[in-house]
């Protein structure tokens, strides 16, 4: 896949779309993207959805990228305003060069907007699996876009090899981390939990819900309890799950060893990271780069996953971390007593880990391989039937 050449230095105009009212993992990486791209000279404008009530629009603008307030950019918005919206992102692209979609709907409008793109390009950001469904509308579109971005390589192989995208109109970045915010050093939940200074624990931070797989977690964790039992599960998040999964650590006789932490954001979250031993996901959720993995890593604790995806190339196995055959639930309870029983094997693969991530999961690189990227796709033809 492309590794995008370099731009020429000429700033370009970019519009994100986001159809959205939420700050989630793909909200935060446009914001973030969109952040390095001005800081590189470009116009980076935002627009979201505008009809939903959500926590987003607050958030871009306490960013410093206060929204527009000409498009709906909603889902809920109906066929009438679809149609204004495909009208004014038309009439706004006139004075811009690249619509960097992000989601599905406002992918949709974006190449509607820009039936005929002359100079101007659409690009989309694949943010997770779900857009890489095979189906013949999902060809149709991604072949008909001019630059698409994935979260991770083996995101980017499945647009040339399953969608048959040309290699140069497809970008692989790396998720990114702020390594400041997730330091080794600092608090933790331990005691806030109730769990033993010295006692081994590995966690989970993710949303509970069916298709996360805290299943396979609980029952893998029924494997280190027999080895282990003094070592505990904390379980960070919450979610319509979350009584499936309480109902299941009771059935396997596990309520002493795993411990429900509920949600936690800012200096919590971090607190969290530095609770665990070892660092477990096992399922992306809207965002493919796994950020919640990465976290963990940069305060320095070894991860946990399956081999997938974006986790498949944050861990380097058996050096930045463990990873198991995906579904494979023998396996993961294996590299966790692994990990758990080893607490000097642990530290060691989490220190590799943080050096990882500082040194190639960060908001700069990310920034500057799409700034590449978007100038080499101003420089192609548009896509095939674009024109």
């Amino acid at each position: 896949m492309s590794a995008a050449v370099r731009g020429s230095g000429v700033p370009m105009r970019v519009l994100e779309l986001l159809s959205s009212a939420w700050w989630t993992g793909p909200a935060e990486r446009m914001a973030s993207v969109a952040r390095e791209l001005r800081a590189r000279g470009h116009h980076v404008e935002v627009a979201v959805d505008a009809l939903r009530e959500g926590n987003l629009r607050e958030a871009l603008r306490a960013r410093g990228f206060p929204p527009r307030e000409d498009l709906a950019l909603s889902t809920k918005a109906g066929p009438v305003a679809y149609l204004r919206d495909v009208r004014h992102l038309a009439a706004a692209a006139r004075d811009l060069d690249v619509l960097h979609a992000n989601f599905s709907h406002d992918h949709t409008l974006a190449l509607l907007a820009l039936r005929r793109r002359g100079a101007r390009r659409v690009v989309r950001t694949v943010h997770s699996s779900r857009s890489l469904r095979t189906n013949p509308l999902q060809r149709l579109v991604h072949r008909a876009t001019d630059g698409l971005i994935a979260v991770c390589e083996a995101h980017a192989r499945a647009l040339v090899e399953r969608f048959g995208v040309p290699e140069d109109r497809v970008l692989a970045t790396r998720g990114a981390v702020d390594a400041d915010a997730f330091r080794p050093d600092g608090p933790d939940l331990r005691a806030a939990l109730g769990i033993e200074p010295g006692a081994p624990v590995a966690g989970i931070v993710s949303r509970i819900k069916p298709g996360r797989r805290h299943e396979d977690l609980v029952e893998a964790f029924r494997l280190v309890a027999d080895r282990l039992p003094e070592a505990r599960l904390v379980i960070v998040g919450r979610g319509e799950g979350e009584e499936a999964i309480r109902v299941r650590v009771a059935h396997r006789g596990l309520q002493r060893q795993v411990v429900f932490a509920g949600y936690r954001t800012g200096p919590e979250l971090a607190a969290a990271y530095r609770t665990f031993d070892a660092n477990v996901l096992l399922a992306e959720g809207n965002d493919g780069t796994c950020r919640a993995l990465l976290e963990g890593m940069a305060a320095g604790r070894a991860g946990v996953a399956y081999r997938f995806g974006a986790p498949a190339e944050a861990i380097v196995d058996g050096t930045t971390g463990l990873l198991a055959a995906e579904g494979d639930v023998p396996a993961l309870g294996a590299a966790l007593i692994e990990l758990l029983g080893a607490p000097a094997r642990a530290r060691a693969l989490g220190a590799a880990a943080r050096e990882r991530m500082a040194a190639l999961f960060t908001e700069a690189a990310r920034g500057e391989a799409v700034e590449r990227f978007l100038a080499q796709v101003l420089a192609l033809p548009p896509a095939r039937g674009a024109d």
